[in-house]
C-alpha cells in the first residue's frame, strides 16, 4: 500500500458440530424332542414300508440301567428390572438458583429467581447487572415455560407471545437436561429451543438480585455543543455528492464529550435519511474482528501463531497457495503472517487489472456478475488461479484479503462452528453488539426501530444491489453500527477484550508497511501523524473499510472515532475526516 504515491495501492490495503434367552430355551426344546425320538423309535424300529425287507436281528439285553440321580432343582432367574422412570423437576423452587449451563464445550449460565424470572448471561457476574436474556418461568402440568421479554441478540429474537414449554429432567449426576415438548422459537440456527434442548445446567450457586434496568439516556449531543456543532460540519464536509449517508461517532469521556451525527441518505432511491444509529457494512473492518477471533481461539490451545497454516487447512489447497519457480511454500506459511499480510500471498480482490480499465478484475466480476453468490471455496479457488504470490513467506509486506479468507477457514476449522457463530461466540454476545452480524451468512440484526441497512456505493453503483459481493466473507463481510463498534474498541482498549493481556499486545506487533508512518499488527493498523508532518496529534489504531469506514482508538486522548461515508469516494476520504476529526476534537476541547 503506498499512503500518498497513488490512490489505487492504497485502495488496495484497505479493501477487503432378551435374544439371549429365547435361544437358550429353544435349543433345549429342540434336544428335548430329538431326545423323545430316540427313545420312541428305539434303534432296531423301521418303517411299514420297509418290514419285508429287513431281516430280524436278535435284540441284545441292555445292561441294568444304573439308578437315576435326583434332577437338580432349576434355578430361578431373577425378575427382568423395568427401566427407571425418568425423575422430572415440576416445582419452581427446585429450579431456584445460578446453574453453569454447557452446549457442545461452550459454557454459559442461567438464572432461575424465586420470583419466576430468569437471566441468561455469558459472563456469571452479568447475570443480574446485564444479562444477554431475561424473562419469566413457571411451572405448569409439571413442565417448565419459559418466555422472553428482552434479548440483546443472544439468540434468534422470539417475541414474547411465543412460550417454550420443555420437561426438566434431572439426570443421575445431579445435572439437569431440558426436553422439548414444544418451543416456537426454533428457526433461525442459534434459537432459544437450541440452547435449551442442547444444555446440560449443573447448579453452582444461589441466586443474586437483578439490577432494575435504567431508562438508556441516547447521548446525541454533548455538553459542548460548539464542538458538537464543529464535528457535524466537517462529516458534511466528506459526504459523497452521491448523497449517500454517513455517519460519525465521537466517544471521549476523559472531556466529558460523546457525540455522533449524521447526514445524506440511508437510501437515495427512497429520499431515506441517514440517522446515527442506522446499520452500515464496515467492509475491511471485519479484518480486526476475524484476527481477534483467531486469538480467542489461541488463548483456548486450539491453535497458535507460529503453527504453519497447513495443520489446519486441506494439503491440496495449501499446496497450491504460494508456488514459486515451480517450488510451493504454502507449507511455509504461519497463522502470524496472514494476520500481519507478511504470508507473500497475492490479493485476489484488489490485484491485477489486466484489461486496464481501472478497476480490479475480481471487481469487474462483481459488478459484471451481480447475482453470483460466493462461497469461501469459490473465492479461494479463484485466488489461486487468479492471484499469483508476490514473494516468499515472511519476506515483504503486502496486504492481500486472501489472507482473511485463508483465517476465515481457519476460525471455522479450528471452533467447529461457521465463521459467522465464532464471532458471534466470541465477541458479540459478551459485548452486547445486538446490531452486528454477517451478511449473506445469518439472518439480519434487526436495525433500530425496524431500519434495514443503509445503502453503500462502489463508484456510483449500489453495492446493497450485488449479491456477487458475498466474496467478502472473512475479510469484509460484517455490518455493524457506531455504537456497536464503540463498545468492541472500547473492550480492546481497557483490556477487558481477552482474558489473557499478551494477546492485546500481539495485535501491536507492529510491522512496517509500504508507506511511511503506516504499520500493521495483527488484523489492526496504526497511523503515526508525526511522521506524515503532523505535529501533537500523535497516532491511532484500528481499522478502515472499502467505502471510507473506519474504527479508530487515539491512546493519546483515551477517545474512539467510528463512521463511515458509505461510499469508495472520496479516495482515501475517511483519513481525511479522521485527521480533521481528531484535530477539531484537540483544538476545542483544551
Amino acid at each position: 500500500m503506498c499512503l500518498f504515491a497513488g490512490a489505487d495501492e492504497f485502495t488496495r490495503f484497505f479493501s477487503r458440530k432378551n435374544g439371549g434367552v429365547w435361544i437358550m430355551k429353544k435349543f433345549v426344546f429342540i434336544l428335548f424332542v430329538v431326545g423323545l425320538s430316540l427313545a420312541a423309535c428305539g434303534g432296531n424300529s423301521a418303517s411299514v414300508d420297509d418290514a419285508e425287507s429287513v431281516e430280524t436281528v436278535p435284540t441284545a439285553v441292555p445292561p441294568s440301567p444304573k439308578p437315576a440321580e435326583p434332577s437338580p432343582e432349576p434355578t430361578e432367574l431373577p425378575e427382568p428390572t423395568a427401566p427407571s422412570e425418568p425423575v422430572l423437576i415440576t416445582d419452581a423452587a427446585d429450579m431456584v438458583g445460578i446453574w453453569l449451563g454447557t452446549v457442545a464445550g461452550e459454557k454459559g449460565y442461567v438464572m432461575y429467581t424465586d420470583d419466576g424470572r430468569y437471566t441468561v448471561a455469558l459472563i456469571q457476574d452479568n447475570l443480574g447487572t446485564a444479562p444477554r436474556v431475561s424473562g419469566e418461568y413457571w411451572f405448569e402440568d409439571g413442565q417448565i415455560h419459559l418466555r422472553d421479554l428482552e434479548n440483546a441478540g443472544h439468540w434468534v429474537v422470539c417475541d414474547a407471545e411465543t412460550v417454550g414449554v420443555y420437561e426438566a429432567v434431572m439426570l443421575e449426576d445431579g445435572q439437569v437436561q431440558f426436553q422439548t415438548v414444544e418451543d416456537g422459537c426454533d428457526e433461525g440456527g442459534f434459537t432459544r429451543n437450541y440452547i435449551f434442548a442442547n444444555m446440560m445446567q449443573e447448579r453452582i450457586g444461589d441466586p443474586v438480585p437483578i439490577a432494575e434496568a435504567e431508562a438508556a439516556a441516547e447521548v446525541e449531543t454533548a455538553p459542548n455543543p460548539e464542538l458538537a456543532a464543529a464535528l457535524q460540519a466537517v462529516l458534511e464536509s466528506y459526504a459523497a455528492e452521491n448523497g449517500a449517508g454517513a455517519v460519525l461517532l465521537v466517544d471521549a469521556p476523559d472531556m466529558d464529550f460523546a457525540w455522533k451525527g449524521a447526514t445524506g441518505m440511508a437510501d437515495p432511491e427512497t429520499g431515506l435519511e441517514m440517522i446515527p444509529d442506522d446499520q452500515f457494512i464496515i467492509s475491511s473492518g471485519t479484518k480486526i474482528f476475524t484476527a481477534v477471533t483467531i486469538l480467542k481461539l489461541m488463548e483456548q490451545g486450539k491453535l497458535s501463531l507460529d503453527d504453519p497454516i497447513s495443520l489446519y487447512l486441506p494439503e491440496e489447497l495449501v499446496s497450491q497457495l504460494l508456488v514459486l519457480d515451480g517450488q510451493s511454500y504454502g507449507e511455509d506459511i504461519t497463522v502470524r503472517q496472514l494476520l500481519s499480510h507478511t504470508s507473500g500471498l497475492g490479493d485476489f480482490s484488489n490485484g491485477a487489472d489486466e484489461d486496464g480499465n481501472g478497476l480490479p478484475d475480481f471487481k469487474d466480476l462483481v459488478l459484471n456478475e451481480p447475482d453470483t453468490v460466493w462461497n469461501p471455496d469459490a473465492v479461494l479457488a479463484w485466488a489461486v488461479e487468479n492471484a499469483p504470490p508476490v514473494a516468499a513467506p515472511g519476506e515483504m509486506y503486502n496486504y492481500s484479503d486472501t489472507n482473511f479468507q485463508l483465517l476465515g477457514r481457519i476460525v471455522e476449522n479450528v471452533s467447529g462452528m461457521r465463521l459467522a457463530e465464532a464471532y458471534r461466540q466470541f465477541i458479540f454476545e459478551p459485548l452486547g453488539m445486538a446490531q452486528t452480524y454477517m451478511e449473506f451468512n445469518e439472518d439480519a440484526a434487526p436495525g433500530v426501530d425496524g431500519r434495514t441497512l443503509s445503502h453503500a456505493f462502489y463508484n456510483g453503483t449500489d453495492w446493497n444491489d450485488l449479491d456477487s459481493h458475498s466474496y467478502e466473507w472473512g475479510s469484509g463481510g460484517l455490518v455493524s453500527t457506531v455504537e456497536d463498534q464503540k463498545r468492541f474498541l472500547r473492550a480492546w482498549a481497557d483490556g477487558s477484550l481477552f482474558d489473557d493481556p499478551a494477546s492485546r499486545e500481539a495485535m501491536m506487533t507492529w510491522g512496517e508497511t509500504n508507506d511511511a508512518g503506516v504499520y500493521y499488527g495483527l488484523g489492526m493498523i496504526r497511523f503515526v501523524f508525526d511522521e506524515w508532518g503532523i505535529p501533537d496529534l500523535g497516532e491511532v489504531q484500528g481499522h478502515g473499510g472499502l467505502f471510507n469506514s473506519q474504527a479508530f482508538y487515539w491512546p493519546e486522548q483515551n477517545v474512539i472515532i467510528v463512521g463511515t461515508l458509505n461510499a469508495n469516494e472520496p479516495p482515501l476520504g475517511f483519513i481525511g475526516l479522521l485527521i480533521d476529526t481528531l484535530s477539531t476534537v484537540q483544538a476545542m476541547s483544551e
